[in-house]
This record gives C-alpha cells, structure tokens and sequence, in this order.
C-alpha cells in the first residue's frame, strides 16, 4: 500500500490509499461517515465481448495507472422486469456484455489485519440482477469492522448459461456464468490480503440463484481451498441442467434467434438481439415442463460439475454451512400472477400432474389446505394460500432440510418469518430477509418494502451478528444448535406463521423423490 503526493489532484479529498494488487494500483474512495473504505467497479476478467462472449473469463493483463475504484461497473445484460429493476450508472437498462467487475468494501485499510471475507453472490433466476444492487450494499456490514464484504457482477443468460458446444461451432458449456464467479473468487483470494483480509477466511453467501451458484461451486473440485465455509439463503441445491436438457433449451434459443435475423455467426449476433431471444423463452408455454421454471442455469457436463452429491467434497474438509428459507417464499413469485387468484384442488393438481400424481399429491394438498384455513389475517384466497404454502416448502424448505439431512458436517438452519408491514401479500416471501442480512432496510429505494417496520434496525443487528460471527468463526453463536434433524432457528416475528416442524415436512414428502422436486426449477 503506497501514497502519491501528486495523484491527489486528480481525485476527491475522500480518496483511500493506492492498493497495489496483483492486477496493478487501485484507488478506492472513503465513506466518512460509515468509516469505511469502498473499491468499486474493480475488473476481474478481460471483458467477455467479441470472440469472447461465450469463452471463459481470461485473465486481463496488468495495468500500471492507479484504477480509480470508484463507480460501480455495468450490469451484465438482461431484459427489464417486474421482480426487480436493474439499471447502469446512468438509469440506462444494461444491454452491455462488459460486466465482469468487483466491488470491495472494507474498514479502513489495514493490510496486516486478517479480517474474515465475505463473498456475496446475488440472485435472479440465473438471468436478472446485479452485484451493484441497493439492497446488496455491503457498506454496513462492513462499518461493523469484523469483515470485508464482496459483491460482483457475472454473466447471465444466455451469455452465461446457455451451452452451445455440442449445436455450433461456438465452444461454450452452459457453465460460463459459474466460471465467471470462480474467477472473481480467485481473485479475491489471490488479493484480499493487502486489503486487510484473510484469503484463507472467505465464507460464500448467496440468495436464489447464488445460493444455488455456491451449492454448485462446493462440488466443484478447483475450487476447493478458495473458501472456508457457506451460507445457503433460500436456494435449491440441485438446480442444474442435464447436457440433454441444456441442448434442448439451445436448439430452441438458437431457434428464435435466426427467426429475428438470419445468415450470421452467433458472435455477430447483438446483445439485444440475443435478449429478445431469452425473452421467447421465458415466454414459453409449459416452459417448467420444458427446462423447469429456471431455464438458463448451470449444467452437469460431468467436467466442471459432476453427477453427484453436493455434501460429498465439502464434507470431505468438515466445512461449516448454514442454510434455510422463508416462511412464504413463493408469495413473490404468486403476486404478479393473475391465474393463482382463481385456483381450486383441480387447477392446482393439472399444474402438477406431469411432477406428481394426484395420489401422492392428495394428501400433500389437503396438509397445506389445512395450515391455510387456519392462517390468521390471510391475504390470499384459501386455494392460492394452498399453492403459496406448498410451492415454498417444495422448490426451497424441503430439498434444503434433505440436503442438511445428508450432510455430515457441522451445519446450522434457520427460517424466516418477519412479513413485510407495508405489503401484507407478500409477508415473508422470497428474498425479504436480504435488507435485514445487508442493514439496507432504511435506504429510501427501499422503503416500499420496509417502509412499515418498526424494529428493523433490532432484526436486522441480530442477523448480522449471527452472519459475522459464522464468518469468523464457524457457528452463527448465541444459543444456535447445530442442525441435528429437527432444530431450527426462527428469526423473525409473525403472529400468523405456523410452527416449523422439520420431521413433519420431511414425513409429509417422505413419498415424493428428488428427482421429481427437482425438475420444477
């Protein structure tokens, strides 16, 4: 870590000292009032544009100007939606392919600190979000001065997961996106220290699609040495393409692609081009029967992520992970669709039918029928609370407690319970307890959604210390039990929730394999 007298001139007064990494200077900025040190926008990988849109991430060659490390970098491509809004530095929606950027935020620098690292991959179903999102403002976390905190960006979509190989000449495996990850991760631990991080510290965490990112990256072999422990947030272990299923959903990409323009090399396609293709297929129709609800996402090529199970090689090294889920996750996914405010048992079987048939699935709906009729202050129609209810103990509660279950290592779960005040349909849904994880529930982009809490700053210290502490230590503290099969932690309030009950949910599917489960995402 060096100081240039004469590089002040060209920077705010708030810059941070020049950090020599292995890619070369950078110069971050400080935030005086939270006392922290931010790296924004820091490039990891070549960009992925040209010949390199579908190649794994390079290495970029050094540099030797100090890198002004301080605006966040674009977004990687994707459509516009209703689940969250994603926009470039300047409100633009990100059509661009150069997204391979870092963001670091830390106490003030200290490089012979050894500060725990936490490593945060978002979520979006594998084709929407972004690293630089309010809500994953790792600043407050950071201002705690127990870790350094990493956000990044990777690519999505059709330019991250989408194997073409085995269709055209173009190589790629449908993996690229997890590759991209992998190589922001090297670079942290290959960097961190002169940060004030320990490199052999790194805990990753991750919601949705991150979490089902790292669910893959722990049976990644490469990988194993780059971190020391997981958090699991609302992710579904197993939601990998096979090599059939992965070309299948390419023949049908590369399909609607040559309907908008004919005659030319995918590389010479445009990225808007190749959006409006993703678009089609996520239009689809039957599209979960197709490639399940997620169809860009990781791919079991039997060379970067092998057949099997996903406890086996992180066992093999004791390492610690916590997971778990919302009490109503499936209420977000619920909300914006017209066709579950009119559902009956009939409807709800026919959706079903092709996972699992209707005597199985009898008892299972009548289970869930019951805990909705006795649901207090209920906001939804009897039958759509059915489906909400099902839905999340299906697609996140049930695989996460099989997969603890077979998992021999220390490991802790918790379930989220704290609704959202202002918007009582979505209650404690899918990705709620991420302002509370981040303490970015009082920023104003937020306040449609907590807005009406009251005590979210009490919450939201009680999560965080149990994120830090299993950062540093391994065990989230406090009187949270390792996971033995039935104990589960409650974070959160709800007056209406029903008790959790692990051995009962277990029982209820005990009939229901997971292979059907996991063919819905």
């Amino acid at each position: 870590m060096t100081k240039d007298p004469d590089i002040g001139k060209h920077l705010n007064k708030n810059m941070t000292p020049i950090i020599e990494t292995s890619s070369g200077p950078i110069i971050g900025k400080s935030d005086l009032k939270l006392g922290i040190h931010k790296f924004l926008g820091i490039p990891y990988a070549r960009p992925p544009v040209g010949e390199l849109r579908w190649s794994p991430p390079e290495e970029l060659p050094p540099w030797t100007t100090p890198y002004h490390a301080e605006e966040f970098g674009m977004p990687a491509a994707q459509n516009p939606s209703t689940l969250m809004e994603v926009r470039g530095r300047d409100g633009e929606i990100p059509e661009r392919e150069e997204c391979l950027h870092l963001n670091i935020f830390s106490p003030p620098v200290n490089p012979s600190q050894k500060l725990p690292v936490m490593f945060w991959i978002h979520g979006g179903s594998f084709y929407m979000g972004s690293g630089c999102q309010p809500i994953y403002n790792g600043s407050y976390l950071a201002a705690s001065g127990r870790a350094i905190i990493i956000t990044f960006n990777y690519r999505l979509g059709s330019f991250g997961f989408l194997r073409l190989k085995d269709i055209s000449e173009i190589p790629s495996t449908g993996n690229e996106g997890i590759l991209d990850q992998i190589a922001a991760l090297k670079w942290v631990k290959n960097n961190i220290s002169v940060f004030g991080g320990d490199p052999d510290n790194i805990t990753l965490f991750g919601e949705s699609a991150g979490a089902m990112s790292i669910a893959s990256i722990l049976n990644i072999s490469e990988c194993q040495g780059l971190y020391a422990r997981a958090i699991v947030q609302s992710g579904h272990p197993r939601a990998l393409h096979s090599i059939e299923q992965a070309n299948q959903m390419a023949e049908a990409f590369t399909f609607h692609l040559r309907k908008i323009s004919k005659g030319k090399s995918l590389y010479h396609y445009t990225a808007k081009e190749l959006l409006q293709a993703q678009k089609k297929i996520l239009e689809a129709t039957q599209l979960h029967q197709k490639w399940g609800k997620l169809p860009f996402k990781p791919v079991i090529d039997n060379k970067l992520i092998e057949d099997t199970k996903l406890s086996r090689k992180p066992t093999e090294k004791g390492l610690p992970l916590l997971l778990g889920s919302n009490l109503e996750e499936w209420n977000l996914f619920s909300a914006s669709n017209p066709e579950i405010y009119t559902l009956t048992y009939q409807k709800i079987c026919k959706h079903l039918e092709w996972l699992i048939p209707e005597d199985k699935l009898k008892p299972i709906i009548n289970y869930y029928y019951q805990q909705a009729s006795i649901t207090k202050d209920n906001h939804w129609p009897i039958w759509s609370k059915t489906w909400n209810l099902m839905l999340t103990d299906m697609v996140f509660t049930l695989p996460g407690l099989r997969h603890l279950n077979g998992y021999p290592g220390n490991c802790f779960h918790y379930h989220f319970t704290q609704p959202l005040a202002s918007q009582p349909l979505l209650g404690a849904c899918h990705a709620v307890e991420l302002g509370y994880v981040f303490g970015t529930h009082g920023e104003d982009s937020l306040k449609m959604l907590y807005g009406g809490e009251t005590e979210a700053h009490l919450l939201s210290a009680s999560i965080q210390g149990s994120w830090l502490s299993f950062a540093e230590i391994g065990t989230p503290g406090g009187d949270w039990a390792v996971y033995s099969g039935t104990n589960s932690k409650r974070l959160g309030q709800n007056s209406t929730s029903r008790e959790f009950n692990a051995t009962d949910l277990l029982n209820l599917w005990q009939d229901i394999p997971n292979e059907a489960l996991n063919k819905y995402l």
